[in-house]
C-alpha cells in the first residue's frame, strides 16, 4: 500500500517577512477558496499566530498529478511577486528554492515506522503527495535579537556631537542609500543598494576625444538611416541606439570601480579580502543579480555588502573632511520569549 502511486499531490510555498504583522490574523492559519475552487491555506510557521510570524507558508492540495501541484505553486509565486510589488506588502518571496532544513534519517525512520512521511524543509516551493501522512518538522519560533546594551546609541550621538557634519550633494545621495539599505531583509537587495550608494561617489572618467568623434560619427549615421529610402531604420530604434552611444562617451561604472581598486591605497583588504579581488567579486555579484543568473561566489554577499558600506563611509568621511571617530558596537543577545519557541509537525 505504502508504494502504490499517489491520488493526489499538494504544493508548499515556504517564504517570510522583514517583521511581523503582516497578516494580522490571530490564529495560526487561516483558509481562503479561490475563484476556481481551490483551497488555499496560509500557516504560520515560527508564532502561534498568522498576527506575530514573520515566516509563512502557503499550502493547496488535491492536483491530479506532482506537476500540476508544482505549476500552481510556481504560479503562485510569481504573482505573489507581482502583489508584492504592487502593493509594498514588504514580503520576502524567493525566486528560487532551497533546502534550509533537514531532519536526521533516524527521524525520519522512525516516522516511517508509525506510517508517517518527514519531508524536508524547501525555502521555496516543494510538492508531495496529498495523503495526510506527510509532514514537516518546524522547530523554532520568534527569536529576539537585540544589542546587549539598548541604549549604546547615545554614546554614538556622544562621539558624533561635536563634529559638524555637513556633506555634499552626491555624500547625501549615498547616505541616503545606505540608510534604505539597512531595511533590507533580503541579502541580495540590501547589496544592490550599497553598490548603488558607492556608485554615487566613484568618478567616472570621460573617454578620449578620438573616441568622442567616433561616436558621434556612429550617431550621425543612425540619424541618416531614418530617412534613407530602402529600409530606412525605425525612428524609436534609431533613438535608442543613439542613447546608448551617448552613454559610451564615459567609462563603465565597472571600469571606474576597478580603476578606483588600483589606486586605493588603504585599506589594502576589505573584510580580509585584497581589494582588487573584493571589487572583482563585487561587480560580478551585481552583474549576476542583474541578468537574473545564480549567484556562486566564495566570497558570501553580507561580507561583501558589509564591505562595500564600510568603504562608501570611509569615502563620505574622507570627501567632506570629517575627522576620524570610533565607536564600539556591543554583542548582541538572543532572547527566547516564554512559549515562543516550539518544535510542530505540519
Amino acid at each position: 500500500m505504502k508504494n502504490s502511486k499517489p491520488t493526489a499531490y499538494c504544493f508548499r510555498l515556504c517564504l517570510g517577512s522583514s517583521r511581523a504583522g503582516k497578516f494580522n490574523v490571530i490564529a495560526d492559519r487561516h483558509l481562503h477558496t479561490l475563484p476556481d475552487g481551490t483551497a488555499l491555506s496560509l500557516f504560520a510557521r515560527n508564532a502561534n499566530s498568522l498576527s506575530q510570524a514573520t515566516a509563512f507558508h502557503f499550502e493547496a492540495g488535491g492536483f491530479p498529478t506532482e506537476k500540476a501541484a508544482r505549476d500552481a505553486g510556481e504560479a503562485l509565486r510569481i504573482k505573489l511577486r507581482v502583489l508584492n510589488a504592487l502593493l509594498g506588502l514588504g514580503l520576502l518571496v524567493p525566486q528560487g528554492d532551497k533546502q534550509s532544513a533537514s531532519v536526521s534519517t533516524a527521524v525520519k525512520d522512525m516516522a516511517s515506522k508509525e506510517g508517517g512521511v518527514i519531508i524536508d524543509t524547501i525555502w521555496g516551493v516543494q510538492t508531495y503527495p496529498d495523503d495526510g501522512l506527510h509532514g514537516e518538522i518546524i522547530i523554532g519560533g520568534n527569536l529576539e535579537v537585540n544589542s546587549s546594551d539598548p541604549l549604546y546609541v547615545f554614546e554614538a550621538i556622544s562621539k558624533i556631537w561635536p563634529i559638524d557634519v555637513k556633506l555634499d550633494a552626491p555624500s547625501e545621495i549615498a547616505l541616503h542609500i545606505l540608510g534604505l539599505g539597512t531595511t533590507e531583509a533580503s541579502e541580495k537587495a540590501s547589496f544592490l543598494t550599497s553598490y548603488l550608494a558607492i556608485e554615487q561617489l566613484i568618478e567616472r572618467k570621460s573617454r578620449s576625444e578620438k573616441t568622442k568623434k567616433l561616436l558621434i560619427q556612429f550617431q550621425r549615421r543612425i540619424q541618416q538611416s531614418t530617412v534613407r529610402k530602402r529600409a530606412p531604420m525605425d525612428a524609436m530604434e534609431a533613438k535608442s541606439l543613439s542613447g546608448a552611444l551617448s552613454a559610451l562617451q564615459e567609462e563603465s561604472f565597472s571600469s571606474a570601480l576597478t580603476r578606483f581598486a588600483k589606486t586605493l591605497k588603504t585599506p589594502t583588504e576589505i573584510r580580509g579580502i585584497p581589494k582588487e579581488k573584493f571589487f572583482s567579486a563585487c561587480i560580478q555579484t551585481r552583474n549576476k543579480i542583474a541578468h537574473q543568473v545564480e549567484v556562486k561566489t566564495k566570497i558570501s554577499i553580507s561580507e561583501l555588502n558589509a564591505g562595500l558600506r564600510e568603504i562608501t563611509m570611509g569615502l563620505i568621511w574622507h570627501r567632506n573632511n570629517l575627522p576620524s571617530i570610533t565607536i564600539n558596537t556591543p554583542p548582541s543577545k538572543v532572547l527566547i520569549p516564554e512559549g515562543q519557541f516550539a518544535i510542530r509537525v505540519l
